[in-house]
């Protein structure tokens, strides 16, 4: 295992997923402008759903590929063909109880959209034992090229689709148009094909382990979507679209981060697996990175959403602003958790993710169901203590399998703290009147001072990073 590779790898990846980021954005903002918020939440509840059935249809084999580091053609025919087999199951499954989903949620219009959206079911089959094949090999500088082209022609299939009417299913489209072309590059740069051979003795232990793993991503996603399914029953397709716009600011960011470190840290623990002092130190440097740009840039969008969201996605998203300003301190929680369950994964105890996401997914379903009583806010709010509580029991039980100190967690902090405290204080200071200034001066301030505080606790790796950019470009 290459460390340069390694190195390597996460610099494509950084790269591509920052463009994918800028992209997002853009893309996000003109679909926002040009849609209604109704069609953002049913399309959550769409994906909700159908993610909902397909944790207990189908069975992703991509975990054992990267953690077994070496396979027979035999053995990956085999896992090829019964992955195939439980997509078919789960779409016959999905488009059969549909409507049963659109009357319980009284949305007539759900299991038209469901239709739609299973059919990428039966797509990621064709390539994604190929693509898990690249990520094992640590060919990430392909892996970016084939995402980034996936996620640019997908979206500009939902802006166009948008724009001409097609209203909630230009959001449909994204996936589907995204799904279709990394299938067709992945194809083209992995030339491998199944052979047509099963034998289900051969990759018995690989089924074990994927089954640990897909337990664990069970409960992860019971955590993560929990209150879509529980919301959508509760509020109007209204209220759900203002607060999956509002989670989305918040979430998608992180789990573009989540992805880069996921992506690379997975392959790469796995190599030296049995070096837990090399693991921990590569997560909290991981930690490091991560927070030091997510946390003060939740914090800003948070203190300054009213500007932000007015300006960029126009007056109608007025009802999602306060739902903004509690959830983006969730994302800063949450940028930092999100990753975190790779390093079990890494030393082949997949399982303690199950474990420690049956705890989070307590957590967050008391505070949707608390928060219910009251209004979609305090749920907002007990979202908030949900994911610190969170984040508490994943570092007690990280400690419990590799020991570390506390202060190599504060140390991982102590920057993006000390910004968090002062841009607290700005905004305090703005609220009660003893600081003078509009608006605009208000958010320029903010960042001004979050750069600062990034450049006097993180010189040393924003000098290594730009030394980095510097070396590529030769």
């Amino acid at each position: 295992m290459s460390k340069n590779k390694i190195i390597k790898g996460g610099f494509y990846l950084t790269i591509v997923n920052v463009l994918s980021q800028v992209l997002a954005i853009v893309v996000n903002i003109v679909l926002a402008r040009l849609l209604l918020p109704e069609d953002f939440g049913l399309v959550a509840l769409t994906m909700t759903y159908i993610g909902f059935i397909t944790l207990f249809t189908n069975m992703g084999f991509g975990s054992s590929i990267i953690h077994e580091q070496s396979t027979t053609n035999k053995q990956l025919s085999s896992i090829y063909w019964l992955n195939y087999g439980l997509s078919i199951f789960s779409f016959i499954i999905i488009i059969s109880t549909a409507k049963f989903a659109a009357n319980f949620y009284d949305e007539p219009k759900l299991s038209a959209i469901v239709y739609v959206a299973a059919l990428n079911i039966l797509i990621n089959p064709f390539y994604s034992i190929q693509y898990k094949l690249l990520e094992r090999d640590l060919e990430f500088k392909t892996i970016s090229k084939i995402n980034l082209s996936g996620i640019l022609i997908g979206s500009i299939s939902a802006i166009i689709g948008a724009y001409y009417g097609l209203g909630v299913y230009a959001l449909v489209i994204q996936p589907l148009v995204s799904s279709v072309v990394r299938m067709m590059l992945i194809l083209v740069y992995k030339r491998w094909f199944p052979k047509f051979y099963f034998n289900i003795k051969e990759i018995k232990h690989m089924i074990w382990y994927s089954l640990k793993f897909k337990a664990s991503q069970m409960s992860m996603y019971f955590e993560r979507n929990i209150d879509y399914l529980i919301l959508g029953k509760f509020f109007t397709s209204v209220i759900l679209g203002y607060y999956a716009f509002a989670y989305n600011i918040m979430y998608t960011p992180v789990k573009r981060i989540s992805y880069i470190f996921s992506e690379v840290l997975f392959p790469s623990f796995s190599s030296f697996k049995n070096d837990k002092v090399k693991i921990i130190n590569g997560y909290f440097k991981s930690v490091n990175l991560v927070a030091l740009v997510a946390i003060p840039a939740m914090t800003i969008l948070a203190f300054n959403a009213d500007l932000i969201i007015h300006l960029v996605f126009g007056q109608k998203w007025d009802g999602a602003i306060p739902i903004v300003r509690i959830l983006c301190f969730a994302g800063a929680i949450q940028s930092i958790s999100q990753f975190g369950g790779v390093i079990f994964s890494s030393i082949g105890k997949p399982e303690v993710t199950l474990y420690v996401s049956i705890g989070r997914t307590i957590l967050t379903v008391l505070a949707i169901i608390i928060g219910v009583q009251y209004g979609v806010l305090w749920v907002a709010y007990f979202l908030v203590i949900a994911k610190a509580l969170s984040y508490i029991l994943f570092l007690l039980v990280l400690n419990y399998y590799i020991p570390f100190s506390i202060r190599q967690l504060f140390n991982s902090l102590q920057g993006p703290m000390v910004s968090l405290f002062s841009l607290s204080t700005i905004y305090v200071l703005f609220y009660l009147d003893y600081l003078n200034v509009n608006a605009w001066t208000l958010l320029l301030l903010m960042i001004l001072v979050a750069l600062t505080i990034l450049y006097v606790f993180h010189k040393n790796t924003i000098v290594g990073i730009l030394k980095v950019l510097k070396d590529k470009s030769k």
